[in-house]
């Protein structure tokens, strides 16, 4: 170990400044960007850059009597920063030592006058003692180093001074060590990962690459590095020379190709090469017996030793052989009058070097304790830095203590993030701040995007006395590729990516990164998050809007209502060899949340619960897919699936495509998603947006947010998460029920530090908190026992810290549940049929009045439910009238149900019915789209029955006369407020073909008496704006007449025209009105006879002429006879 001394002062230096830094990081004081006028310029390769007068003017520096002494440059050089936390790193802009040529000696900026300064290429090498050579690291996020002029008057400007000359050198240094390399980031392989590869090969195929080390040391080897890689079923070779000469053979390792294997194999080879020439030719030829082979040169690294000698205008130079703690004398040859040396080894703190020119050899003495680089030049070297502009001042680092969420926003996207920032403060009495990754960058990484920059920053917040930070947001879609090399990229807010690049198992995307704030973290080696993190994947201004508006409905009074007890458990079946696997986790999620919060009421929708029919596609199921529509459409506070996705959807069986994620419309009962499944939320691929960015997208419904995976993961880390999330989500924090945030930091921590764990991201609003109901309700009279046509009545209270709330008048939503029973899966491809617990046959659903915090509810208890004894449950849901409405949910299990009442009042009468398609305002015969609602009013003296038990006694809904598949609707039917005589039953139907068709609705009472209404309906084409069923009634008529038509633009804004003309064609009355519905009929629209102007007209024939536009730019027109008599 050559350089022990000057590695221990390095270490002395380096603890010293992490404790300055320390004191100084996290205390609060203004950025050097709060203040003044700043300027920022950039630069792309290392060396001497000239800023003259007319550059100065460019970037609009005011140059009126500008002095000298004020001119400043700050920067912090090029390279990324560092990964782990404790590894140095500039707190704010430093301010840079230049030089500036006064012509005239006045002291004035003026015309003729010029700054110089040292600037650096973003990419950087860095010295391993190990092996003796200098290594490259390509800035993964930038190709430009950006610095900032500014002009102040308060203080003189940092200046190039000379360095103290030593003497009595005991070394004499002629010859240095060089360093070049070839790298082209054109490909990321699996669209993942930090590597980029370059040229592209075939099977067989040569490229050749040059590299130029002028007064090449002959004597010393070349050091060549080879990194490459391939993709072949069978083994490869890369074949390396250098000037002919063959220098390495690099074989690579076959692939296997299937789903879950590495893409590609990576492989480096380094070698010595004894060179004659200046000039190297590298040649590399790969070879593969596989013709489709595919491979690909990441990049080709080369040290060497180069003789001390000027060539061209400028040299950089440093020499790591001769690391001692000695003065050395450095010996430039072919040097003349004009050459100056800097010491640019601390590019903040540049010097010159004192010189002696003696014939044509430049010579200085320097300390050699540690490794020192050198620039020589002359005046024709200088270079010019590019010129990008004035910079708003802002003060990062002077952020409010209290703040507790931080929204990082693109500036596309701020009006609505502000928007969030103030809702929150409104609703929640969060203290937000709204920054974009400039702002970060300027301050933390000298300007150049850098993902480490965002994570800083949140440290610095983090780690302040008293800090209140929890949560923050990535306001933006992220992408892999971070230097837009991807057509259309979505680069919005940076994200971490893994260094590998190639195994589509090991490497990931993971935004954990910008919560590992402690000292010791930042290399993901049992690294735990420290706050909440979230992300908002918009690409556009209208996403960023509908995600705001979203969050901002979910608080809204049209969102309240019961599906927030509800909780939905969704699992793949086996497939090939998966067996019970998805659904036994399903189940035991389940069961946790069964036997730990008694509120919350379970549905679930197991896969192999549902018949599969066998198609050129695969197998499919649709039923299952409608049941999972048909709950998305009910609402729920939370949907969690179990088993295999992708980015397009869910199961081999599709039971969740994209086109279904789409045609969701539940905007007022938006569940969090938590999918623990494949590349569900690939949301950082530009070229494909993934079925869970299209749920939270979706501005209709779809998801409030994602606890969602982004790469491959597998079933049990999944399932490890999963239960420390169920584990987490119902648990309230210092008595509060928690926000996304820290549900998301608290699954992550209790998970472990897996890379399976990385792969879990969340997309949306950490400061988010869930519809959790604030109060709670208690039963207060109940029957010990529910019999068979008994009549009940229940009473309840809602209550608060304090007791009842007395103030609390509104709406409970009471569900009576029969027993729980044990149903069975039915054990189709790989699975064996399963038992699992249910309680979802409903004795009662219905609604009350709740007046000073008390109601009451009657029902008849239905014939068919389990006559053996067992506990039921009632599943309470109330909701105030305010404008500003509060909630409260309660549960009660301490009753049986069983038996058979003794009193019985029979009755013998069916339920009266009245069905409709969408709306009352239907007629039977009318259009619909393809997926119309059935709405069904019923009356029954006793109630109807819902239970489920007794065969055959369901609520079906028969299509097409397709008695063998019947919809089965017992769960959509509610009892009217008070009275459970009366209710409706909401039913939505899913992708109905075009065409006619018949739908019979029939119903049960309590006391099995049947009833049944048919009715039939068309169904448009969407593609085809149609009027169909445009009538007048009376025709003919007297006094007055209605106008009904009916459409297929439900949910939009349609302008009618109405016309009415004479039979000789003249206008004698017209009628315009805009309508938006969720209906597809509209009318009556009267006319009375009258023209215009209110006079009567003659009695005969009149047309009438309808036209109608909606909002999507469809039109259509059509015209009927009407009669007028005397």
């Amino acid at each position: 170990m050559i350089h022990n001394f000057a590695t221990m002062k390095k270490q002395i230096f380096l603890a010293l400044s992490y404790v300055l830094i320390t004191v100084n990081l996290f205390g609060q004081y203004n950025s050097v960007l709060s203040e003044g006028k700043w300027f920022k310029i950039s630069t792309t390769k290392s060396g001497v850059y000239k800023l003259d007068y007319s550059s100065i003017l460019s970037l609009g520096v005011t140059v009126n009597n500008l002095q000298i002494s004020s001119i400043k440059l700050y920067g912090n050089g090029g390279g990324m920063l560092p990964k782990l936390n404790s590894d140095f790193r500039h707190n704010d802009l430093v301010e840079n030592a230049i030089n500036i040529y006064d012509s005239n000696g006045n002291g004035v900026f003026e015309n003729g006058d010029y700054i110089l300064f040292y600037g650096q290429s973003p990419h950087s090498w860095r010295y391993d003692a190990q092996s003796s050579l200098f290594k490259h690291e390509t800035h993964l996020f930038s190709d430009e180093v950006n610095y900032f002029l500014t002009t102040d008057n308060q203080s003189d400007g940092k200046r190039i001074g000379q360095k103290q000359s030593l003497q009595n050198p005991t070394k004499t240094i002629t010859s240095f060590n060089a360093f070049s390399f070839h790298e082209l980031e054109l490909e990321n392989l699996i669209h993942s990962g930090k590597e980029w590869f370059g040229e592209r090969f075939d099977s067989q195929n040569s490229q050749s690459f040059n590299f130029s080390f002028p007064n090449l040391q002959i004597t010393s080897p070349v050091s060549i590095k080879t990194a490459v890689a391939a993709r072949s079923l069978n083994s490869s070779v890369f074949s390396v020379a250098v000037n002919s000469d063959p220098l390495q053979t690099i074989s690579v390792q076959n692939i296997v190709s299937t789903y879950a294997t590495e893409y590609a194999k990576a492989s480096s080879k380094t070698s010595a090469y004894i060179a004659s020439s200046s000039n190297l030719s590298v040649d590399i030829e790969y070879s593969s017996i596989d013709n489709g082979a595919l491979s690909w040169l990441n990049y080709i690294e080369v040290n060497a030793r180069r003789k001390l000698k000027m060539s061209g205008n400028s040299l950089l130079f440093r020499d790591a052989t001769s690391l001692v703690d000695e003065v050395a004398s450095f010996e430039l040859s072919n040097a003349n009058v004009g050459i100056r040396v800097w010491d640019v080894t601390d590019q903040t703190s540049v010097v010159e070097m004192p010189t002696l020119l003696s014939a044509n050899e430049l010579s200085f003495n320097d300390s050699i304790n540690k490794l020192h680089e050198y620039i020589a030049f002359n005046s024709s070297a200088y270079l010019t830095p590019s010129i990008v502009g004035e910079v708003a001042n802002q003060n990062l680092h002077n952020t409010d203590i209290d703040v507790e969420y931080v929204i990082v926003s693109h500036p596309n996207f701020l009006v609505p993030a502000y928007r969030l920032a103030d809702f929150h403060q409104e609703k929640d009495d969060i203290s937000s701040i709204v920054v974009t990754p400039q702002q970060v960058y300027n301050e933390f990484s000298s300007g150049i995007q850098d993902v480490s920059a965002i994570r800083d920053f949140l440290r610095f917040l983090y780690k302040r006395s008293n800090s209140k930070l929890k949560y923050v947001l990535l306001f933006g879609d992220g992408s892999y590729d971070p230097k837009n090399r991807v057509a259309n990229n979505t680069n919005f807010i940076p994200t971490y990516q893994s260094l590998n690049s190639t195994h589509p198992i090991y490497s990931y995307v993971t935004d954990d990164y910008f919560g590992l704030l402690d000292d010791d973290e930042g290399e993901f080696i049992n690294d735990l998050v420290d706050i909440g993190i979230g992300r908002f994947p918009a690409s556009s201004l209208s996403q960023a809007n509908v995600l705001v508006d979203k969050v901002e409905k979910y608080y809204a009074k049209e969102s309240f209502g019961s599906w927030r007890n509800d909780v939905v458990f969704i699992a793949d079946d086996g497939d090939a060899n998966d067996g019970n696997t998805h659904m036994w986790q399903a189940d035991s999620l389940a069961n946790i949340v069964a036997n730990n919060y008694k509120n919350i009421n379970i549905n679930k929708i197991y896969l192999d619960n549902y018949l599969q029919e066998s198609t050129p596609g695969g197998p499919r199921s649709e039923a299952a897919n409608n049941a999972i529509n048909n709950r998305i459409d009910k609402g729920a506070l939370l949907i969690n699936y179990s088993g295999h996705g992708g980015p397009l959807g869910w199961t081999a069986e599709r039971i969740l495509e994209l086109d279904q994620i789409n045609a969701w419309n539940n905007s007022n009962k938006l569940p969090l998603f938590m999918t623990a499944t494949c590349k569900f939320s690939y949301f950082d691929n530009p070229e494909q947006t993934s079925a869970g960015e299209y749920v939270l997208l979706n501005p209709n419904g779809g998801a409030i947010a994602l606890l969602s995976t982004t790469r491959l993961v597998y079933s049990p880390p999944n399932y490890n998460l999963n239960t420390k999330f169920m584990n987490t989500l119902f648990e309230r924090i210092d008595g509060e029920y928690p926000r996304l945030g820290d549900v998301f930091k608290q699954t992550k921590v209790l998970s472990g530090t897996s890379l399976n764990n990385r792969n879990f991201t969340l997309l949306g609003d950490p400061a988010l908190c869930l519809s959790y109901p604030e109060y709670e309700i208690e039963t207060t009279s109940v029957l010990d026992t529910l019999k068979a046509l008994s009549e009940v009545t229940i009473m309840g209270e809602v209550m608060g810290e304090n007791g009842v709330l007395t103030d609390f008048n509104g709406t409970v939503y009471p569900t009576v549940y029969d027993k729980e029973i044990i149903r069975t899966t039915l054990g189709q491809e790989s699975c064996t049929p399963m038992p699992y617990r249910d309680q979802n046959n409903i004795i009662y659903k219905g609604a009350a009045s709740v007046v000073n915090g008390s109601f009451s509810f009657s029902f008849v208890a239905p014939k068919d439910i389990a006559y053996n004894y067992g506990a039921g449950k009632i599943s309470y849901y109330a909701v105030s009238d305010d404008q500003e409405p509060v909630d409260a949910a309660g549960s009660d299990d301490g009753f049986v149900i069983g038996g058979t009442a003794d009193d019985i009042t029979y009755d013998y009468e069916g339920a009266e019915l009245e069905v409709y398609m969408n709306t009352r305002s239907f007629s039977d015969g009318g259009i619909t789209d393809e997926n119309p609602v059935l709405l069904a009013d019923i009356f029954d003296f006793s109630g109807i029955n819902t239970v489920g038990n007794g065969i055959g006694h369901d609520i079906t809904a028969v299509l097409n006369g397709n008695t063998a598949s019947p919809y089965v609707l017992n769960d959509f039917y509610e009892a009217n407020k008070d009275d459970y005589t009366r209710g409706v039953v909401s039913f939505p139907f899913y992708n109905l073909a075009k065409g006619e068709h018949t739908l019979t609705l029939k119903v049960w009472d309590v006391f099995n008496n049947s009833s049944d209404a048919t009715i039939t309906f068309v169904v448009a084409d969407d593609n085809e704006f149609t009027i169909s069923d445009y009538s007048t009634y009376p025709n003919p008529f007297s006094n007055s007449t209605d106008i009904y038509f009916q459409h297929n633009k439900p949910n939009q804004n349609l302008d009618v025209f109405l016309e009415i003309y004479s039979i000789t064609g003249t206008l004698v009355y017209k009628y315009e009105e805009s309508y938006s519905d969720n209906g597809y009929r509209i009318g009556p629209i009267p006319w009375d006879g009258d023209d215009e102007y209110g006079g009567k007209l003659s009695a005969g024939m009149y047309i009438a002429k309808l036209a109608v536009s909606s909002s999507d730019g469809d039109f259509t027109s059509k015209s009927i006879r009407i009669i007028l008599l005397p």
